[in-house]
């Protein structure tokens, strides 16, 4: 998945509210409250203008570049600060009591007020999901503004098991659009019952993050982050204390069952429809009709979101969700990386895997320098709990060099530690090759010749070392072959050395 011209194409849209497929699990326990983290007060806010001229995105080899805006310019003029409210609660009241003899009940917690047919025991847990869901909102994009009558902000969602019974009860608007899995509009939402208890819960948070991040006017994000980030916030786990964590990685089929995104992209990925950055970044409205758009723009959020070098500055793009300003913020922040970013993503995308380390995974690039008289040899130490590392040694397409790897480390703790040389042990393998096993790549520079972005997803085995012929020229880059949901549990290093050989 060749990606050098990495470039935003950010269209102006307001969201499209479709959802999704999934779901697992087991009825939660009580839920007490989650932690808060630093929330943003964006009460009072200054008044913005959009520009003149619209915003578009193109690409250089190295940087975004954004035309018809000045370079190192704000295109937006701020004026005197001003309150900001937030649209008044327009929900229609309903009849509760005529709702219940029906069979339709309403459940109601601070933050949602929902209606359903399905089995009570488990409706009746749902409410409180959402209200933690609510804070973990608030503390990832700040507080939504009051409004005028100063009421607290409450949803409404209508959980469908019966669609007759909803329709004759007047709950589903006539010009609602048909929808499979879920719609919002405003503070409500409209979703199907699921199959799974994850799911369920899924799909209900998905679509109350809709509510929340579109519930101010002029929205005009992406719908890749849009969809990406409400699938991030679905992706749940409800720990046995009752404690919800949000925006998670799922760490296997059956605990998040029925959502099966990770699925997904193995399987794209595999036959070849592996989506890059800038293909995610053009998807259109529509085409999330079909569910592997979800499990795309996910996998774009999650990875920008859990990154160690990306996530402080994709957090922060939440409070740029109105007019053009996302479209600016974005490139004016990750455009320096775009070629990290594509690499980094390709092999996101290409070792995907339930329970995937994106921390242990995040590459410190280290260009390289040649082997010189004044520099005759380079040595590296390659930790076992980490992917793949620098060996800060540049080598040239054809040339011949002298490996050497030496060094004992730990693989896994239980029930006992798995010692391993660089070689591997020969009882477990991943991903073809034995555990263990001290691997290489080569990942072209800028401005080579001959070079492909993808360069690092060719990996050659290097073991105890060697006479290793460069195929192309790049900085050698080096990490001991294990899964990458395994790395947290390794211990130690390889001392690796890297020679010269004379032509």
């Amino acid at each position: 998945m060749t990606d050098r011209n990495q470039y935003v194409a950010i269209a102006s849209m307001l969201v499209c509210a479709i959802s999704v497929t999934i779901g697992c699990g087991t009825k939660p326990a009580a839920l007490p409250p989650v932690a808060k983290a630093e929330p943003r007060d964006i009460e009072v806010a200054p008044k913005r203008v959009a520009p003149t001229k619209p915003i578009e995105l193109t690409a250089t080899t190295d940087e975004f570049v954004v035309k018809g805006a000045k370079a190192n310019s704000d295109p937006l003029e701020e004026t005197t600060p001003q309150q900001v409210f937030r649209p008044n609660d327009a929900r229609l009241p309903h009849n509760d009591q005529r709702l219940a003899d029906v069979g339709i009940r309403c459940f109601e917690s601070k933050r949602l007020k929902l209606y359903t047919d399905i089995d009570p025991q488990v409706a009746a847990t749902l409410p409180a999901v959402i209200d933690r869901a609510y804070e973990a909102l608030e503390n990832y994009f700040g507080a939504l503004p009051p409004d005028r009558a100063r009421t607290e902000f409450q949803m409404t969602g209508y959980l469908i098991g019966d669609d007759a019974l909803f329709r004759d009860a007047g709950l589903i608007p006539g010009d609602l659009p048909r929808f499979e899995h879920g719609r919002h509009r405003r503070n409500e939402f409209w979703m199907r019952e699921q199959s799974y208890d994850y799911y369920r819960r899924h799909l209900l948070i998905h679509e109350a993050t809709h509510c929340f991040m579109t519930i101010m006017p002029d929205v005009d994000a992406p719908v890749w982050y849009m969809e990406g980030m409400a699938e991030c916030f679905g992706t749940h786990r409800i720990a046995q204390d009752g404690t919800v964590e949000f925006r998670v990685m799922p760490t296997s089929p059956e605990k998040f069952a029925g959502s099966g995104r990770i699925t997904v992209i193995r399987n794209d990925y595999a036959s070849g429809k592996a989506k890059s950055v800038t293909e995610i970044m053009d998807l259109r409205p529509e085409e999330f009709l079909k569910t592997d758009q979800y499990a795309w723009s996910w996998g774009l959020c999650t990875f920008l979101d859990t990154h160690p070098r990306y996530r402080e500055r994709f957090r922060k793009l939440g409070g740029h969700l109105q007019r053009n300003a996302f479209a600016t913020e974005f490139n004016r922040t990750f455009g320096p990386d775009t070629r990290y970013l594509a690499t980094e993503w390709t092999l996101f995308a290409q070792n995907l895997q339930y329970g995937y380390d994106t921390t242990r995974a995040a590459i410190d690039f280290q260009s390289g320098d040649e082997l010189s008289a004044s520099r005759p040899r380079g040595e590296i130490e390659i930790k076992a709990d980490r992917g793949w590392q620098s060996s800060s040694v540049l080598m040239r397409e054809g040339d011949k060099y002298l490996i050497s790897a030496t060094g004992r480390f730990e693989l896994a703790q239980d029930p006992k530690p798995w010692i391993s040389e660089p070689p591997g042990i020969s009882f477990r393998y991943f991903g073809g090759k034995p555990l263990g096993l001290l691997l290489g790549c080569l990942r072209t520079e800028a401005g080579e010749t001959g070079g492909v972005e993808d360069s690092m997803m060719r990996i050659y085995p290097i073991g105890s070392g060697g006479e290793f012929t460069a195929p192309v020229s790049g900085t050698m880059y080096l990490r001991i072959n294990d899964e990458w949901n395994s790395l947290h549990d390794n211990k130690g290093s390889v001392r690796v050395e890297i020679r010269a050989l004379d032509p």
